[in-house]
């Protein structure tokens, strides 16, 4: 019953399994086994209703629970709902568990009264009905669990961890830039070079589509930032300045020509800002693809305490692999080995890390920025604005549309800037249009790179 509810027609039986799931589904088999072992053994009898025990079973677990086979079924279940990341299997946990409470005290325990007297009593005397005699054995059982499910979780991310690196190796260099290293990827040939700036959840092999097709025109690259994708973790607190500047060691150390033209996505463009702003002189042009800039810090200033706190606590749960078994962008339920390279990227303690320290280093950007020239006047400069909220955060649903307006204004903002900017909304676009509606953005590419030519 629990795999029909956790995996819904045949066609699911391919789902993944957390392995964290091992811990409570081994110790519930093994407890179920003892019991049925002891039933057998010191009761002679077995589970079946019409052969029960002829003797009453005090042996073995039952010596610490009056209901360890209960308690058995119940790890069992645990182990499953995990495996599966099945909500659907904790609902069917609870009905079972409120099933066990009444059954016990209004079922069992009466007949077991009625057939054993007086070897009943003492058994009761000495024996909890469940695991806990006294509150005290119940906190500390409840520590005791704590500290395994936190050591078992730090186990199971440091293995799935070693797993993902070694099922999907870096598709491209990793370049030294101080005793760290970045993820480079670059594809084509030609000048300008078009260098692509992920969003906060992608990688140097996001966008792939609009990077195919503009490299066919000229060379195009793309990296990973600190701690994101396959490149090394960086400091724990990480301003645009610092990401700028790692942006332009990498392409000092690998030679990348200048000028050249960034496509910013998403989180991306504000690290896009700052590296033309300080490095105008390497930039040939700009292409934000609903993507933040300067002109949006003042709207979400007020939400980078909850976004700090959050970001942060999010990265400790993703060191005790939490971030995996939620599965916040419902990877796990594509078999695709695209998904599974996706959540093997998205999932990692790294990741989440760097989004702490980047919502840590966000508090020192504005100083920053107004210190710093603006951008170039005349910089060719294209803003593409999305026309739904969809995938701009997990949960984003119910508080995207209220900070639409504001982020399609800063937008608009942004492009005047530049008396060679201009702005767009892409029609049937999510908030990753390079996904969603990639010939957009290489069109908007293109354009760029013929306008350069005249």
């Amino acid at each position: 019953m629990p795999l029909f509810i956790a995996l819904p027609g045949w066609r699911r039986f391919d789902a993944p399994f957390h392995l964290l799931a091992l811990v409570p589904l081994v110790a519930g088999v093994t407890l179920l086994l003892w019991c049925v072992r002891e039933f057998y053994v010191a009761g002679k009898g077995t589970l079946a209703p019409w052969d029960p025990p002829r003797h009453l079973v005090v042996t073995g677990p039952y010596r610490i629970s009056r209901n360890p086979m209960y308690i058995a079924v119940m790890l069992v279940l645990i182990g499953w709902a995990i495996g599966f990341a099945s909500w659907t299997l904790v609902v069917y946990l609870l009905i079972v568990k409120a099933a066990f409470l009444l059954r016990v005290p209004f079922g069992e325990e009466p007949w077991l009264a009625r057939t054993h007297h007086e070897a009943w009593k003492r058994y009761v005397a000495r024996t909890p009905r469940w695991l806990f005699r006294s509150r005290r054995a119940l906190v500390l059982s409840g520590v005791g669990v704590f500290v395994f499910v936190l050591f078992a979780g730090l186990v199971y991310e440091a293995y799935a961890d070693a797993a993902d690196a070694r099922a999907f190796p870096p598709p491209g260099k990793l370049v030294d830039v101080g005793h760290r290293r970045l993820h480079l990827l670059c594809i084509g040939r030609g000048e300008p070079l078009v260098l692509f700036e992920a969003s906060g959840w992608g990688n140097a092999t996001s966008a792939s589509r609009a990077r195919e097709r503009i490299s066919s025109r000229t060379r195009v690259c793309s990296y990973d930032r600190m701690g994101a994708g396959w490149s090394d973790p960086g400091p724990g607190v990480a301003s645009f300045p610092d990401l700028a500047r790692d942006l332009a060691v990498l392409q000092d150390r690998e030679k990348l020509p200048s000028p050249m033209i960034i496509v910013a996505s998403s989180i991306g463009g504000m690290t896009a800002e700052v590296f033309a702003r300080q490095y105008p002189e390497r930039v040939a042009g700009l292409v934000f693809v609903d993507a933040a800039s300067s002109e949006m810090l003042p709207a979400v200033a007020k939400w980078l305490g909850p976004a700090t706190v959050g970001g942060c606590l999010a990265s400790t749960a993703a060191h005790f692999g939490v971030i995996r078994l939620l599965d916040p962008f419902g990877l796990h339920a594509e078999a695709s080995d695209d998904a599974r390279r996706s959540a093997a990227l998205a999932y990692g303690a790294r990741r989440w890390d760097t989004l702490c320290a980047m919502a840590r280093g966000t508090w020192h950007d504005p100083q920053f920025l107004a210190k710093v020239p603006p951008l170039r006047p005349d910089l060719p400069l294209v803003v593409l604005s999305a026309s739904s909220d969809e995938d701009l955060f997990p949960g984003s649903g119910w508080w995207g549309g209220g900070v639409r307006a504001e982020r399609v204004a800063s937008h608009q903002r942004l492009a005047k800037r530049s008396t060679a900017g201009s702005w767009k909304m892409v029609p049937k676009s999510t908030h990753l249009i390079a996904s969603s509606q990639p010939d957009a953005v290489s069109d908007a590419v293109l354009m760029m790179l013929e306008q350069g030519e005249h």
